[in-house]
């Protein structure tokens, strides 16, 4: 029997499971030039300044495609050809990040981490303290591969006191974790709208200070990804974007916006998945499940579960378990093998976390897994 799309809940590090009513938004079609997606435009790239605390400093400009395509968009704006970027890794994002500036010719010394302890502004500023040449500082703010959350003020700070830039990767953290691009002296972040925002994919936005911005003109090798000449052409007509924008997902995410403001912005989001996390990681941890990573260095908005030790376990069948139940989960990423993820972020509650642990336990017995715990020599800080 076909697998029940409409009662599936999306459980992932992103996309994640959205509000019905904004999927309905997308069912208007619209010209990319109508009054209303110009309208839609600026509504977003304001309110996203306004939660980054950026609307006096930063300009916001969106691009058509992932964050990804922002992140790259705005190495090409920031960072010149042959620099070099300290890229702290301590997660499959951070490798991202890494992966991105050398394949447009960017230098790149890694800071690598295991995944505990954090990684620290002393051990940024010793970096960059060795290595002159070094510009910007890169960072992923909440690692999805593992849900790790880093200190990005103290680094920040390290940066800062040598005169460096830094970026940061806020796909997954922001509109729930706090962030002052201002205070903090953040030349650029990147941001998804689907994700701890609620929207869709389909749309990456850019935050990149006003005078890093203007001096980008020209820079950029690429047409598509030109932040300068997206932002200029944006200024010059009033709002249009300069190729065909995705409508449909900037209409879900004009909704989307509109529900994180009325439930309370930033910090009632980050509440909403903390009784989240709380509700999954309580139950399951009474099934005898292990989390991958210590509370106090874990984000609230996906958890990462250690592999049960029982040879019934297999990762595969787990997956189809669970999506025969109505929910769909993740493996791990290659930097947590032996791992799997369940996101607690979008439009869901406790009540349907308690329900995922429920079918996680069904799934197992399914099974026939007993010993749900990890193997006993698991050590998440060596890895």
């Amino acid at each position: 029997m076909p697998t029940d799309f409409s009662r599936n809940l999306l459980l992932t590090p992103g996309p994640i499971t959205t509000a019905k009513a904004t999927k309905e938004a997308m069912l208007v079609d619209l010209s990319p030039n109508a009054e209303e997606v110009v309208g839609m435009t600026a509504t977003a790239r304001r309110y996203l300044l306004e939660i980054a605390n950026g609307t006096g400093t930063h300009e916001c400009v969106p691009l058509q495609g992932s964050a990804t395509y922002a992140c790259e968009a705005l190495f090409h704006a920031c960072i010149a050809p042959g620099a070099k970027v300290l890229v702290v890794v301590n997660g499959f994002y951070g490798l991202r990040l890494g992966e991105i500036l050398e394949a447009i010719g960017r230098r790149v010394v890694k800071l690598e981490k295991k995944l505990l302890p954090l990684p620290t502004g002393a051990e940024v500023g010793a970096a960059l303290d060795a290595d002159p040449e070094i510009t910007h500082v890169a960072i992923c703010h909440v690692e999805t591969g593992t849900g790790v959350l880093n200190k990005i003020d103290e680094i920040a700070a390290a940066a800062r006191a040598r005169g460096k830039q830094m970026f940061v990767d806020t796909v997954a953290s922001f509109g729930a974790f706090a962030l002052d691009v201002a205070a903090l002296d953040i030349e650029a972040v990147a941001i998804s709208p689907n994700k701890c925002m609620e929207g869709l994919p389909g749309i990456g936005f850019a935050i990149i200070r006003k005078d890093s911005l203007l001096a980008a003109e020209g820079k950029s090798p690429s047409i598509s990804l030109d932040l300068y000449k997206q932002w200029s052409f944006m200024e010059s007509t009033k709002g249009q974007w300069r190729f065909t924008p995705p409508t449909h997902v900037l209409a879900a995410f004009a909704h989307a916006l509109e529900r994180h403001r009325d439930e309370g912005g930033r910090e009632a989001r980050l509440e909403k998945y903390r009784r989240n996390w709380k509700r999954l990681v309580d139950a399951m941890r009474q099934n005898g499940f292990r989390t991958m990573l210590p509370d106090d260095v874990s984000a609230p908005i996906v958890t990462t579960w250690l592999d049960p030790a029982d040879p019934a376990y297999n990762f595969p069948a787990f997956y189809e378990a669970m999506r025969r139940r109505g929910f769909t989960i993740f493996p791990g990423r290659l930097t947590a093998s032996g791992t799997f993820r369940i996101g607690c972020m979008g439009d869901i509650s406790p009540e349907d976390m308690a329900a995922v642990a429920r079918a996680v336990a069904d799934s197992m017995d399914e099974l026939g897994v007993k010993n749900r715990g990890p193997a006993a020599d698991r050590d998440v800080a060596a890895r």
